[in-house]
């Protein structure tokens, strides 16, 4: 019995066994990138001024949209049709159709180029960096790429490998490159540097080997991954679409301080929620095709209160220690004083993460235009939010439409999903982890001493809201309850 499956049984998922532990392996991958972030934030804060900083936040923006355009409906294929290639024991046919659609990202490419290239006649700012966006996107698609054929392999280490590296070792180039006094540039310098080596070399080991294979119609491929890569970048607007409002509405600066706490709340939920969710993306994909409908479905009802459970406690330590994070990290007040903005983000970014649980029948059935319809109609409440509550209320006001627009993509993809797959939401454990990571959050506030010292109010908050939390979920019954609904399902 592995060490993931007796872990998921104490806490009575017994269905969780694999995911767990695949989690326990893309976790890492996930943790240490985002700690170098944090890391890289104060030395950007104190070495870029807030307008500095905003003008990279919209830099690192393009690349992501550029990734988004160029390889993201490729990486979405990946994930839906190798396992299925695995299964048919036809790797080898995989990896022509692979050969092909590489073709058709290139093509992409070749149109985001010009795209960036007009952004640049209005916009100083992307025309200084242009040729550093798209040498990041090159590197970042095949970053992404490589690490799609590794999660559909199931070979988290290999996945974490790439990853961590590419992620970890730009960071610290980009670093240095800032201390070189290279500034803006230095830092998008590094991030593309690391991600095209290691991507590069990345996809060599990760390409599927075998004889020669039959071919594949790339066209089902396009099918599938063409909405599904519209529908991303219509995330891509729903993930940064307010830093552009902002700086429109307000300016760079803005947008700086803006981005600072944003990225704390998202990625203090994403690390470890999305580290799950990876693991569990193939392994829903491969019970459906082997075991059907109905034990996808009870998969689907496991994983979310694994991940609620997950989540809380991240949410509630955010919350209470939002305004110290910011200060350690940056060290500025211009930035603390804004801090109050990052548990709001959090919560948007796990609604976001739920969204992928809730549209497994839409992957299972690979129905991809549901996706793009459910990002557009978020991104209308979301536009017309910003513009609606930046003036009157600020940066909180671009916080706001964060959550209230994920909700929308949540209900919009739900909806659509649920005949293929319906998503039994655990109600009863959200209230049991609100209620525990509530009194988590409560205990950590009433010891933490006013005005000492703030590593040691944080390490206080985790260390005192953590055992709460959990000894009020056992106090709850949600091991127990857990364990009922196991034995109910077999």
């Amino acid at each position: 019995m592995t060490r993931g499956i007796r872990f998921a049984k104490v806490l009575g998922l017994h269905d969780g066994g694999r995911a767990l532990r695949d989690f326990v392996t893309y976790l890492p991958t996930q943790l240490v990138p985002a700690l170098a972030g944090f890391l890289v934030i104060p030395v950007l804060a104190r070495e870029l001024a807030p307008t500095e900083l905003g003008v990279l936040a919209i830099c690192q923006t393009l690349v992501t949209l550029g990734w988004t355009i160029v390889a993201s409906w490729l990486a979405a294929a990946i994930l839906r049709e190798l396992p299925a290639h695995r299964v048919a024991n036809d790797l080898a046919g995989f990896g022509n159709g692979l050969r092909r659609a590489l073709l058709g990202a290139l093509v992409a490419f070749a149109g985001f180029g010009v795209v960036v290239m007009l952004i640049g006649i209005v916009s100083s700012a992307v025309h200084d960096n242009q040729w550093l966006i798209l040498a990041a996107t090159v590197g970042l698609a095949l970053q992404n790429i490589t690490i799609s054929i590794f999660a559909a392999s199931l070979r988290p280490r290999a996945y974490a490998v790439v990853d961590a590296s590419a992620r970890i070792g730009g960071a610290a180039l980009g670093v240095w490159l800032v201390f070189e006094g290279h500034e803006v540039e230095g830092y998008l310098a590094g991030l593309a540097s690391a991600s095209l080596v290691l991507g590069t070399a990345g996809l060599i080991v990760a390409w599927p080997r075998g004889g020669v294979g039959a071919h594949v119609p790339i066209r089902p491929w396009l099918r599938y991954g063409v909405p599904a890569s519209a529908a991303a970048v219509a995330t891509w607007l729903l993930a940064f679409v307010d830093r552009y409002i902002l700086a429109v509405l307000k300016d760079t600066g803005h947008v700086g301080v803006y981005s600072v706490s944003s990225v704390i709340g998202d990625r203090g939920v994403a690390i470890p929620v999305f580290a799950f969710f990876t693991a569990t993306g193939p392994l829903l994909v491969t019970t459906y095709e082997r075991k059907g409908r109905a034990e996808a479905e009870r998969l689907m009802t496991s994983y979310t209160r694994i991940a609620l459970i997950i989540a809380a406690p991240c949410i509630a330590f955010i919350t209470v220690s939002a305004s110290d994070l910011v200060w350690i990290l940056t060290g500025k007040y211009d930035y603390a004083r804004h801090a109050n903005i990052a548990p709001v983000i959090a919560m948007g970014s796990f609604v976001f993460a739920l969204a992928s649980v809730a549209a497994t029948g839409l992957v299972l059935e690979k129905k991809t235009r549901p996706f793009l319809y459910a990002a557009i109609a978020a991104v209308i409440v979301n536009v017309s939010l910003n513009f609606a509550l930046i003036p009157p209320f600020g940066l909180m006001g671009a916080a706001l439409a964060t959550p209230a627009s994920m909700l929308v993509y949540l209900g919009w993809s739900y909806s659509a999903a649920r005949r293929f797959a319906t998503w039994h939401f655990p109600y009863s454990t959200c209230a049991r982890v609100i209620v525990s990571a509530t009194a988590g959050g409560v205990a950590a506030s009433a010891v933490v001493p006013t005005g000492g010292w703030r590593p040691l109010a944080v390490m206080i908050v985790a260390g005192v809201g953590l055992p709460v939390y959990a000894a009020m979920l056992f106090v709850l019954g949600e091991r127990g309850s857990g364990l009922r609904r196991s034995a109910a399902a077999s």
